[in-house]
């Protein structure tokens, strides 16, 4: 009985894939995944600066009471670490989401302050979650969050509030 073989341009060839094919796409891939998110990074970095981002950040009323939730991401370029950020928080109540300020009621406000540690020349992300209870009356239910950032310290920031003491 004759075998049969197939031909290396029949499309079928591409199905028999070996677990060493396997290896190698799983390689491929995640360096390119590498690859993608240090680009991605990198637009984030500028030489002798910090950037902080606040992308995720939302409140939310559920069960009565006001969550936000605090995402910060912080991207260094400078020479030293970042050991602190410090955020100022208001939350607001909305009829809608596009009405005036005016028309809201001030929920929450705080300072947050994130430990952060992040090395020169990198990027490292924090998040804090607060709960509160909620006024009687509200202007709506859409809740607006405003952050605004307050203050970075440095490690040699640090260091010098250390030598000189209280």
């Amino acid at each position: 009985m004759p075998t049969q073989s197939l031909n290396s341009h029949d499309p079928r060839n591409l199905l028999q894939w070996r677990p060493v094919h396997l290896l190698l796409a799983l390689f491929v891939l995640a360096g390119g995944t590498a690859a993608w998110r240090m680009m991605e990074n990198s637009k984030h970095f500028v030489d002798g600066s910090v950037q902080v981002e606040t992308e995720g950040t939302k409140g939310t009323i559920s069960g009565g009471e006001l969550v936000l939730d605090l995402p910060v991401t912080v991207y260094n370029g400078t020479d030293s670490a970042i050991v602190a950020v410090n955020m100022w928080t208001e939350a607001f109540a909305c009829p809608q989401e596009d009405s005036p300020q005016r028309e809201c009621t001030r929920l929450h406000s705080s300072e947050q302050s994130f430990d952060m540690h992040v090395q020169a020349g990198s990027s490292g992300s924090e998040s804090q979650q607060i709960r509160t209870g909620l006024p009687q009356t509200m202007a709506g239910d859409h809740v607006r969050v405003k952050r605004r950032l307050t203050g970075i310290t440095s490690d040699v920031e640090r260091a010098e509030q250390r030598q000189e003491g209280p």
